[in-house]
This record gives C-alpha cells, sequence and structure tokens, in this order.
C-alpha cells in the first residue's frame, strides 16, 4: 500500500502543520499533487498518511477536539497502490467503474466519477517493490462501499464471472462484507451501508464505547486491557 489521504478544506493545511507539529508528529512534509496542496507525515506506526485540500466537498465535517468546520477532515481522499506491475489491477479498477484522470511523477490517478468524495486511486509502478508484509503501520485491506445487500450479490457474481475469488458473503453485524484479491496482491472488499453502525447505539453517541461484531466479542475483556484509550 501507498499513502492513505484525507480530504480537508482548502487552506487548511496551516492548521493542521501546526496541530500535528504540536502533538509530536514529525516528517511534516508541503507537496502539491495533481494540483492539489498536500501535507504529508508518518503515523505512529510508521503508515504515510496525507491531509489533502479539496475545494467542493459536501461531506459533513468531523468537527470537535477543538477542530472547526472551517479545517475539519471530510474523509477518506484518496489511496495509494505500490506494485510491481500495475496493469491488471488498472484493468480490474476500470471494471469496477474507475476512469483514468491524470499521471504525474510516475503515478496514475483513477477517479470514479459518480463517487461520494473517496474517489480516488493512486497506482504507482515500482517493479522491483519486495512483497509486503502485514503487521504494525500496514493497511490490511481497501474496503468499497455499496447501498445493500442485493447490489453486493450484483458485484459480487460480476466478479466471479470475470474470473476472480471472491468470498462468500460474511455477516460483520454492522455491515455485510465479500472479499477478493486483485492481480497486484491487494484486498479489496465490498461492503454494505446496511444496517449501518446506528443499529445498536444512538447516532448521537457513536463511538463513545467500545462495540464489537459478534464474532470478537469474546476477545473484549484483552481487547479492553491493551487497547490505547481515546479522547476526543
Amino acid at each position: 500500500m501507498g499513502v492513505t489521504a484525507f480530504s480537508v478544506p482548502v487552506g487548511s493545511l496551516g492548521f493542521w502543520e501546526d496541530r500535528l507539529s504540536k502533538a509530536g508528529v514529525t516528517e511534516l512534509k508541503r507537496d502539491e499533487t495533481f494540483g492539489q496542496k498536500r501535507l504529508s507525515f508518518v503515523a505512529p506506526e510508521g503508515d504515510p498518511l496525507a491531509l489533502v485540500e479539496s475545494a467542493n466537498d459536501l461531506r459533513l465535517p468531523w468537527t470537535g477536539n477543538g477542530i472547526g468546520a472551517d479545517h475539519a477532515i471530510r474523509g477518506f481522499h484518496s489511496a495509494g497502490l505500490r506494485l510491481r506491475d500495475g496493469g491488471a489491477t488498472r484493468e480490474l479498477l476500470g471494471f469496477m467503474g474507475y476512469q483514468p484522470f491524470d499521471s504525474s511523477g510516475g503515478i496514475e490517478r483513477l477517479i470514479r466519477p459518480d463517487g461520494n468524495g473517496a474517489d480516488l486511486i493512486d497506482i504507482e509502478t515500482m517493479p522491483d517493490l519486495g512483497r509486503g508484509q502485514l503487521g504494525a503501520g500496514s493497511v490490511h485491506h481497501i474496503a468499497f462501499a455499496v447501498e445493500n445487500r442485493a447490489a453486493q450479490l450484483a458485484v459480487r457474481k460480476a466478479l466471479m464471472d470475470t474470473g476472480f475469488n471472491v468470498t462468500p458473503v460474511i455477516d460483520r453485524d454492522y455491515f455485510w462484507a465479500i472479499y477478493f484479491r486483485t492481480p497486484g496482491g491487494v484486498l479489496f472488499e465490498i461492503a454494505t451501508n446496511e444496517p449501518g453502525f446506528d443499529r445498536d447505539e444512538d447516532t448521537a453517541h457513536l463511538g463513545e464505547v467500545l462495540k464489537l461484531p459478534s464474532q470478537h466479542e469474546h476477545l473484549r475483556s484483552r481487547l479492553e486491557a491493551t487497547l490505547q484509550p481515546l479522547e476526543a
């Protein structure tokens, strides 16, 4: 995987650079990619992240903890894939509705024209790239959303008809999921928007307590003993 980027309002990178610097985040770097200003940095576990100034992102801002709507993150901006050969994955993304957008510095950008704001995939072809390993700082998979189970089943059939090995539908309590491996080795997930994360708690209080899908409930005591508390 490459960089995971989040969308922020135009003119907000100064706020974020100051906030992250005060929080002890290092390796902050300003640059511009595909005509958009970007602030790149490395998360505590080594994963590369970025904030990208995006005009006209109409998604609701994630405000709170001293972050106002003028600076708040809107959601995912783009995901980057580093592949030895990007051709087959590019073809798959085309099958999924992505179209060529631009290329710069050896990176090809694809866009889903009818996306929800998180509609960009960057492919960086690196023939000598080593094989990725799971661990701290790595991304396990990229998830794509469909509205409901009927749409998911249609996508699953289309993928299988094309020759992909797709898992059965898996009940994750808050959504249903299917998974398949891309030609470049990246794991893709197709998840439903239904029933949603408000199925077992009030929308106004989402995220205030640790909620687990039923298949992981037996791990609650271990997780609560080891997870770092989050302050919002």
